[in-house]
């Protein structure tokens, strides 16, 4: 009897290990993807990267006149490239208008649907399975 339970206990330790390292990436569930939002800004810097790439920009606030300072996440490099991105698509001093999920906290951080370009050409945040992850409205 015993030795039947050690393949079932090592088979279900192993696979709580799995499960346990598949729930570690994190979700879209911080970001409001009912209510995108639309901003023009200037990149500050664009950083090319595992495991997400980062468009981080500059949007003056029309009340204070103060710089706010946007985090936007978008994917994974390989897909952003299957999507017509490079690491030079964004430069700093680029003014662009990107669409995005904002965070529900309220800060200024989002997760990406398109970017416009300052030659005017538009780009997606990419997907996985050919299509945009969440559709721009």
């Amino acid at each position: 009897m015993k030795r039947e339970l050690v393949p079932f206990l090592g088979f279900a330790v192993g696979l709580l290990m799995f499960c346990l390292q598949a729930f570690a990436h994190h979700g879209g569930s911080d970001y409001d993807t009912v209510h995108l939002k639309t901003l023009k800004g200037t990149v500050a810097e664009f950083l090319w990267a595992n495991p997400h790439c980062q468009v981080i920009f500059n949007v003056n606030e029309v009340k204070a006149g103060n710089p706010v300072h946007w985090a936007i996440e978008t994917l994974a490099p390989a897909v952003l490239k299957k999507a017509g991105w490079n690491p030079q698509t964004l430069q700093p001093g680029d003014r662009i208008t990107i669409t995005f999920a904002p965070s529900k906290k309220g800060t200024p951080v989002g997760l990406i649907r398109k970017v416009v370009l300052p030659d005017g050409n538009e780009l997606t945040g990419g997907s996985v399975s050919g299509s945009d992850p969440l559709p721009v409205e």
